[in-house]
């Protein structure tokens, strides 16, 4: 996790991701930028970051995973379904702050 956590900075980079590809989310695009920013590498310390209900981070999560997707899932927790995440190439480039 980042050291220090710039709300400002999130949201800029949220609203930015969102401007970039508007088929995401606002919660997609927060994702998306959050494992930008290392203020969350798992979709649990999303969801306790933001008071997000872990089901629904899980969800979007399985939403943005697949064929050109920003994020990918590198790995999974069985016991509490917590999901390891990772920027693809596509994800880096909608976080690029030059447009």
């Amino acid at each position: 996790m980042a050291d220090e956590f710039s709300e400002e900075a999130f949201f800029t980079l949220t609203e930015m991701i969102r401007a970039r590809d508007t088929a995401l989310s606002p919660l997609a695009a927060g994702i998306v930028a959050a494992v930008s920013q290392g203020n969350a590498a798992d979709s649990r310390m999303f969801s306790k970051l933001f008071g997000i209900a872990h089901a629904l981070v899980l969800r979007e999560i399985n939403l943005l995973s697949g064929p050109d997707a920003p994020i990918e899932i590198i790995r999974r927790d069985a016991r509490t379904q917590r999901a390891h995440l990772k920027l693809t190439v596509k994800g880096e480039a909608l976080c690029r702050l030059i447009p």
